[in-house]
């Protein structure tokens, strides 16, 4: 470890993949020459897109594994196509709820193209690499089959049932009536309001309010949320879902957009406190939002041809988020610490 500490910090935020941008753009505390992008857009999940951009061309090799061509592909050495959900075969899903149950998902249709499912491009990456041994089985089915063993149960029997099969047991907690046992992994068994593990490594033991910054004059704290029909910046471009929600707005109190000489329905770029621009957008002015706040949904703003029914319609929150507070035990990262001017369109 490093004297200043700096390889300490960095590891006790490597859970957040801000914190790994850094080092691909500095090569500090160790270099990192490349990057498999799986289960993420880059653009539209990290703060700071032009430092993203930056640490993409430093890299020496990106490979992007995807079932759409969304904005990171572009950036990308090589990309390998992934089916869907709906032409694969996936992990099984071991519920311990009060009811154990085993769910089975089994694709409906072939894979489209050359899409091939995730559990064959990591087998064969594995068996290029000479990785064999850990990849003893053929086919998804013979994989299932192997942890299904240890139940009596195969994929075709967990087919029979339905593709779900209750468990036989007790809940959870039951597990844990046994004298000493305790579903709790702390060192006095119990619920700890006070952790004494995280006090011995310098961290707050118990959880420390720290406010935060109001926005600066004429500017709005950046907020943004989910949309019951969309899954993070993954189905804009899904026929159904964007005929139903195609953009997103920024929502602006109502009094404020009456001060600012904004209407409904105007459309307006988005400025942050760095410069950073996203846009345009359309303005919903609203009674339903405190008046030095702003909302937008997540998920919009793509600028990938490929999503034909989803390129550049409405605005990106991560384009105008280039700063983020670490919390430094879970390494989770809070963005909602980024304030916004609105700029009408000419």
């Amino acid at each position: 470890m490093r004297a200043d500490g700096a390889r300490d910090k960095f590891l006790r935020g490597a859970t957040a993949i801000q914190e790994l941008i850094e080092p691909m753009v500095t090569g500090q505390p160790y270099p990192i020459k490349g990057l498999v992008v799986y289960g993420t857009n880059l653009l539209h999940t990290v703060p700071n897109v032009p430092r993203t951009k930056e640490a993409l061309q430093k890299l020496d090799f990106v490979m992007a594994i995807d079932v759409l061509p969304q904005d990171h592909i572009a950036w990308s050495d090589v990309v390998l196509p992934e089916a869907t959900y709906l032409e694969r075969y996936d992990e099984l899903w071991a519920c311990s709820h009060k009811t154990p149950y085993i769910a089975l998902r089994e694709p409906a249709v072939e894979p489209l193209g050359n899409s091939k499912p995730g559990w064959w491009i990591a087998r064969e990456l594995g068996i290029r690499l000479g990785l064999e041994e850990f990849f003893p089985w053929q086919t998804a089915e013979d994989y299932l089959n192997e942890r299904l063993s240890s139940i009596g149960l195969t994929v075709q029997s967990l087919h029979e049932q339905g593709g779900v099969v209750i468990q036989k047991g007790k809940p959870y907690l039951a597990d844990f009536e046994k004298e000493g046992a305790s579903p709790f992994a702390t060192q006095s068994k119990k619920v700890e309001l006070y952790s004494a593990a995280l006090e011995r490594d310098r961290l707050d033991p118990m959880p420390v309010y720290r406010p935060v910054g109001e926005p600066p004059a004429g500017m709005f704290r950046l907020l943004y949320g989910r949309h019951p029909l969309h899954t993070f910046a993954k189905t804009q471009n899904t026929p159904v879902l964007n005929e139903l929600y195609p953009e997103n707005e920024v929502w602006l109190n109502e009094d404020v957009a009456a001060r600012l000489g904004i209407h409904d329905g105007d459309k307006v770029w988005l400025e942050n406190q760095d410069g950073a621009k996203s846009g345009p957008i359309k303005v919903k002015a609203t009674q339903r939002i405190r008046q030095d706040a702003v909302y937008m949904v997540h998920g919009f703003g793509h600028n990938a041809p490929g999503l034909r029914r989803a390129h550049q319609r409405g605005a990106s929150d991560t384009a105008v988020q280039t700063r983020y507070a670490l919390d430094p035990i879970s390494g989770g990262a809070g963005l909602r610490v980024n304030f916004v001017r609105l700029v009408k369109e000419a």
